[in-house]
């Protein structure tokens, strides 16, 4: 599937469309996305940083779409999921890439890692276990 196929089908998804994010690349291994910031996606006011939900629900949407990028005739239910965050998700852009680390024929397991400008300094690393239907 490609990145413009795979954003047809997030922008179906409601939930998708309030967190605001866009599929950036793809491949039968990784997907990585952008959200963009909003004032709605805030958990603290006083310091405008993301609430920790949304961090995890946004990478949690980047390893399903990693695992089944055509999520639009069966989508695969999450099962497991384990999120560290590392810093607070400040005001402006939140990146993920998810990378499949094993898929089997009833489960698959994703590690993701979201960050703002530097990569390599991550806001949220995790891992996330999905049922295959």
């Amino acid at each position: 599937m490609d990145v413009l196929s795979a954003n047809a089908n997030v922008s179906r998804v409601p939930f998708f469309r309030f967190l605001n994010f866009e599929i950036r690349s793809l491949d039968s291994l990784h997907a990585e996305a952008e959200m963009t910031f909003d004032d709605r996606l805030i958990g603290n006011p006083v310091m405008e940083y993301y609430h920790g939900g949304i961090i995890a629900s946004f990478m949690e949407a980047t390893a399903a779409i990693a695992v089944h990028p055509d999520f639009a005739d069966v989508p695969v239910k999450p099962i497991n999921l384990t999120v560290d965050y590392l810093r607070p998700g400040v005001k402006g852009p939140l990146y993920a890439r998810a990378k499949l680390t094993r898929k089997g024929k009833r489960m698959a397991s994703v590690s993701v890692i979201t960050w703002q400008t530097d990569r390599e300094k991550a806001v949220a690393e995790g891992l996330y276990h999905f049922l295959l239907v």
